[in-house]
């Protein structure tokens, strides 16, 4: 039965699908659409995003006995009569190969809009009133799409997927996955939808409140795969695991996972990233596609003899960039031809002049190109770039200036004994040497190389001539950030450490590079905290160390000359040393000295 109600935005259409029968029967409703009408998608707030009239809209659902399931959507134009809906039985399988691109989304008949809405529907209560009981084992709605009015579906066709757009090729093997939280249920739902019409399977799991089970339900009736979270406090890095391993268990060939927000995908720069990936990459929105004036994601690769893993590298992150930037730092091997021929733009430094060297000169072609975000990323293979998304879409909805894949946030790096160690050393020094003394404030990776700058860090880094050369640039960006109010973020991602060609400089230099810089840079930065605190401590004990004596003596004890000497030397030295952490700030905070640093 098809009846029509006028609303605030058109007609609501409501089809209403009764079971004759003892048993479960799977149905075909068949509902056209007139050329001069227009199915409305009721989350957008303009009637153009719609889709035009013209074909048949087509759902498959299966009534369980004694109910009834009452399906609506929107509809502007059209005249005032319109045609009347079919039903067909089904005898397994569904049509969805020959259709086209969907339609708007079906109207729950109470509360807010949502893609798909099912009700069960009592056929002896009175006025026909809902029920919400039915078994949701037997009930399940699919909106199939539409499709040119008037074609017949082939058996060649029959396929149990959603609609897939007909150049998009057989995408029935790869699936999309994403996790509901509250803020983005619909962004969610709405991915669900978009996904089933390209016949992408969808994977989703629930991190929003859902005592009762509805979303659950909701997202289950669209198609979706709903997968348990693998822990209560499990982090975005766990759940999207658990989602790619819920793809492989199905013999997917790989998947597609979302970002927080759900926007829409770019599924051709998507599944093109995916060609090159291990097996799942993060969806690539389309509004990075949107025409700038200036490059919305640039790469850039710090390279020094690099030949061997700097191809790969660009050809796997030019699929999220606009342009890869390759600095090779004076190699001596065929590092620039090997990133030229995978289609990087590539800097050549005429000597080597260190990882920070080649960082300072990424900031700067960044800044040149006024690009909206930058990501560096290394040349060994050790990141991976399909994190790249992660990161930028990161920067984008935090605000972050910066955003760190971090190896400690849900990552799965294993990290070698003697590097962790090492590297536990230096996160504290640099946190401590940061003020930041709460642990609950600390960045968990301070030396993690894999970063994405906002437009905002991109210009200040470009031109502060303080950062050094060597490894320890990763700090000073630090520091710098701390300086100039840059706010800083991380994200999870793993790094691989069996990789053929590792860092050039070894794990002890590397680490003594480091503390060095950490130390110079705290003795200089904070004096009154590096400088003065132990100068009064050791004033304190010279103190403490003359009272002493003076009992003694008071006492007849007589005068102990070792003690008094103590006390002497300990005074005089720890007041020279808070003078000179005082002479110090004060030069700190002298303009010359800030110009220098900068």
């Amino acid at each position: 039965m098809k009846s029509v109600e006028s609303a605030e935005r058109g007609r609501t259409v409501t089809l209403t699908v009764e079971a004759d029968t003892d048993e479960p029967v799977s149905v075909r409703v068949v509902d056209t659409v007139p050329s001069d009408a227009t199915v409305v998608d009721p989350t957008d707030e303009t009637v153009s995003n719609g889709v035009t009239g013209g074909g048949e809209l087509v759902v498959e659902t299966t009534v369980a006995p004694g109910t009834a399931e009452r399906l609506r959507y929107r509809l502007t134009g059209g005249p005032a009569d319109l045609p009347t809906a079919t039903v067909e039985r089904l005898a397994g399988g569904s049509s969805a190969g020959d259709l086209t691109e969907t339609v708007g989304q079906w109207l729950p008949a109470d509360g807010p809009a949502s893609p798909l809405a099912v009700e069960a529907v009592g056929p002896d209560s009175e006025g026909g009133g809902d029920r919400h009981d039915g078994d949701a084992s037997q009930v399940r709605v699919r909106l199939v799409g539409v499709r040119p009015s008037g074609t017949v579906p082939s058996a060649a066709t029959q396929s149990s997927v959603s609609t897939a757009r007909p150049d998009s090729g057989d995408l029935s093997d790869v699936a999309v996955g994403f996790v509901v939280t509250r803020p983005n249920q619909d962004a969610a739902l709405r991915t669900a939808m978009r996904a089933g019409q390209r016949g992408h399977p969808t994977f989703a799991v629930v991190r929003a409140p859902d005592p009762d089970g509805d979303l659950a339900a909701t997202l289950e009736a669209v198609g979706v795969t709903v997968v348990e979270a693998p822990t209560a406090e499990a982090s975005r890095a766990e759940l999207n695991r658990s989602l790619s391993t819920a793809a492989r268990e199905r013999g997917l060939a790989g998947i597609v996972l979302q970002t927080g927000d759900c926007p829409r995908i770019d599924y051709d720069r998507s599944l093109a990233a995916l060609d090159s990936a291990d097996y799942d990459v993060v969806a690539i929105p389309e509004t990075w596609s949107d025409e700038t004036d200036a490059p919305l994601v640039v790469v850039a690769v710090p390279a020094y003899n690099a030949a061997g893993s700097v191809g790969a590298v660009v050809e796997r992150a030019g699929a999220f960039a606009d342009e890869v930037v390759v600095i090779d730092d004076g190699s001596a091997d065929e590092t620039a031809v090997r990133a030229r021929e995978a289609g990087a733009t590539v800097v050549v430094h005429d000597r080597n002049r260190g990882y920070g060297g080649a960082l300072k000169t990424a900031f700067r072609e960044a800044a040149s190109r006024d690009a909206h975000y930058l990501v560096v990323i290394d040349a060994d293979g050790q990141h991976d770039p399909a994190d790249i998304p992660t990161l930028v879409e990161t920067s984008r909805n935090e605000r972050a200036d910066i955003v760190i894949g971090s190896r400690y946030v849900g990552g799965e790096t294993r990290i070698p004994f003697v590097r962790s160690v090492g590297l536990a050393v230096i996160n504290n020094l640099t946190n401590v040497s940061l003020g930041k003394l709460r642990p609950s404030g600390w960045i968990r990776d301070t030396q993690s190389g894999y970063r994405s700058y906002s437009r905002r860090a991109i210009r200040s880094l470009a031109a502060d001539r303080a950062i050094g050369d060597n490894m320890g640039a990763s700090t000073d960006i630090l520091y710098h950030a701390h300086r100039n109010r840059l706010s800083v973020a991380e994200v999870g991602t793993t790094i691989s450490y069996d990789v053929p060609e590792s860092s050039t400089q070894g794990s002890l230099s590397h680490g003594i590079d480091l503390v060095r810089n950490i130390l110079w840079t705290v003795e200089y930065g904070r004096p009154l905290l590096v400088v003065g605190l132990p100068g009064v401590l050791l004033t304190l004990v010279g103190v403490a160390a003359g009272v002493t004596a003076l009992v003694r003596y008071d006492g007849g004890g007589g005068i102990a000359p070792v003690q008094v000497a103590i006390a002497a030397l300990a005074l005089i030295g720890g007041v020279l040393v808070c003078v000179a952490a005082l002479v110090m700030h004060i030069l700190n905070a002298h303009p010359a000295v800030k110009n220098l640093q900068q």
